[in-house]
């Protein structure tokens, strides 16, 4: 009977021993996960500093404060380490494996304390009579921070942090492998610009008598474009006889050919050459020439009629 009793009070003492080695009245047990699009575009026209894609972690935890009595350890396994800055965002970001991607999880607490967590490893212990709040939610921030280059992003674990050793734990983990790439280019002709006719006025043999050109007429060509930064429209056609720059008049009217020019400098386009072509940036999806044509004298002139043809076609990146 007395062995039995001195046996319970040593049971008793370990349990006692136990109890006074708890670090913090709770902890936090909460996983949370980040499920992408199997393909993120961007496109070259997203200014840099600007937000790809934001996306809310799978799983929302319970709310609670955390008081620790004694002093407690707290590790970080984190997976990414280099921070930039985000340009014009006055932030920083994680730089992924994904050339021109970084990342932010902002992560709010049972406070409604919203804040950026950090994704590198670390440890930290905290003071004893310290107090904290769980984390409840994250959402991932994906920004554009330079050109960006087709990569994959591959499932991983992004953060695991542990409470005094294994009492507690927040991990946060992609688990869908993405690729983020740079979407095709596509641009074509306006249609009211295939086949385009333009009209120059009737004008009098007697209006080159001191001047070299007449009739001029402006006129537009415009491309629809997605995912385009520029455009460049190449002219080609016949050159006038003993004029390499106009394009040929294939009327019966004598001495004169076609002069076409781009009107914001009235410099010529050429039917060959390196004067050509123009290059346009496209804005809100559209590139816009703005042209002229005029009759351009080149000889004698003399009564007829005029045509002329000159062929365009569009490049672009």
């Amino acid at each position: 009977m007395k062995y039995s009793t001195q046996l319970l009070l040593a049971l008793l003492a370990c349990g006692l021993s136990i109890t006074a080695q708890a670090a913090c009245d709770r902890y936090p047990m909460s996983t949370h996960s980040l499920s992408l699009p199997s393909v993120i575009e961007v496109p070259d026209s997203l200014p840099v500093g600007s937000i790809i894609l934001r996306k809310a972690f799978d799983g929302v935890a319970p709310g609670f404060t955390i008081t620790c009595p004694t002093a407690t350890l707290r590790q970080f396994a984190g997976h990414w380490y280099e921070l930039v800055a985000v340009p014009g965002a006055g932030i920083s970001a994680h730089l992924t494996y994904v050339p021109g991607v970084a990342v932010n999880v902002m992560v709010r607490d049972a406070s409604g304390l919203v804040y950026p967590h950090s994704l590198a490893s670390a440890s930290q212990v905290m003071p004893a009579g310290s107090t904290h709040y769980s984390n409840v939610s994250a959402e991932a921030i994906f920004y554009k921070v330079a050109p960006v280059e087709s990569a994959t992003l591959h499932a991983t674990n992004w953060l695991y942090e542990r409470w005094a050793t294994n009492q507690g734990y927040f991990s946060l983990s992609l688990v869908t492998s993405t690729r983020f790439v740079k979407p095709t280019a596509t641009c074509d002709l306006a249609a009211g610009d295939v086949n385009r006719t333009v009209a120059l006025p009737t004008v009098r043999v007697g209006d080159f008598r001191t001047a070299t050109s007449a009739g001029a007429t402006p006129f537009d060509l415009s491309a629809n474009c997605s995912n385009a930064s520029n455009v460049t429209f190449r002219f080609s056609g016949t050159a006038a006889s003993g004029d390499a720059s106009r394009f040929a008049n294939t009327g019966s009217a004598g001495g004169l050919a076609l002069w076409l020019y781009a009107r914001s400098n009235n410099t010529t386009i050429t039917p060959s050459g390196t004067d050509s072509s123009r290059t346009v940036t496209v804005s809100n999806n559209r590139a816009v020439l703005p042209l002229g044509a005029a009759y351009f004298k080149t000889g004698t002139v003399g009564q007829g009629t005029f045509a002329s043809t000159a062929t365009v076609s569009i490049t672009y990146n």
